[in-house]
C-alpha cells in the first residue's frame, strides 16, 4: 500500500514540476513577444522609413502639411483627399493588375511569359499613376508660397540623407554647419 502512495505522490510532484516549466516558457515567450512588438514600435517612431519605403510620401505635399501653420494645413490636406479620389481608379487599376500577376505567379503550369506580361502590366500601370501624381503635385506647386515651397524643399532634403545610427549620427550633427536664416 506504500508503493502505491509513494509512486502517486512522485507523479504529483513531477505534474507541479511540469507546470512551474511550462508557466516560466508561457512567461518568457509573452515577454520575448512584447520586446518584439514594443521595440518595433519603437524603431518606426524614432526612424521613420526612408528613401520610398513607406507612405509614398517622400516627394509629396503631405510631409509638407506637418510643418504648416494649422489653417493652410487643413486647406492643403482637404485639396490632398480631393485628389485622392481622382487617383483612386488608377490606384484600383493597380491592385488588380498586381492580383492577376499573383495569380499567374501560382498557375500551373507555369508560365513565365504571362507572368512576364502581368508584371509589365503592373508596371505600366504604376508608372501611370506615378505621372498623374505628378501633374498633381505640380499643380498643387503653383499655388504655394514662396515660403512653403522653400519647406517642402528642406523637407525633401531631410527626407534623402542617408540614415545613420548612433555615434555617426550625432557626430554629423555636431559637425554640420547652422542653417542659412
Amino acid at each position: 500500500m506504500s508503493d502505491v502512495s509513494q509512486s502517486g505522490a512522485g507523479s504529483a510532484g513531477t505534474g507541479s514540476r511540469r507546470l512551474k516549466i511550462a508557466l516560466i516558457a508561457s512567461l518568457a515567450l509573452n515577454l520575448l513577444i512584447l520586446g518584439i512588438v514594443g521595440g518595433t514600435m519603437y524603431g518606426f517612431k524614432n526612424h521613420p522609413p526612408r528613401h520610398g519605403q513607406g507612405r509614398g510620401e517622400d516627394f509629396g505635399l503631405m510631409g509638407l502639411t506637418r510643418v504648416l501653420p494649422p489653417e493652410r494645413r487643413k486647406e492643403i490636406r482637404k485639396q490632398l483627399k480631393e485628389d485622392r479620389v481622382t487617383l483612386r481608379p488608377l490606384m484600383d487599376d493597380i491592385g488588380v493588375a498586381r492580383r492577376d500577376a499573383a495569380d499567374k505567379l501560382a498557375a500551373e503550369p507555369f508560365d513565365r511569359a504571362a507572368l512576364e506580361t502581368a508584371i509589365a502590366t503592373v508596371a505600366e500601370k504604376e508608372r501611370a499613376l506615378r505621372q498623374a501624381a505628378v501633374q498633381v503635385f505640380l499643380g498643387h506647386a503653383g499655388t504655394l508660397t514662396t515660403e512653403e515651397r522653400r519647406m517642402l524643399a528642406d523637407w525633401w532634403r531631410k527626407k534623402s540623407e542617408p540614415f545613420r545610427r548612433g555615434k555617426d549620427a550625432k557626430k554629423d550633427e555636431k559637425e554640420a554647419p547652422p542653417p542659412p536664416e
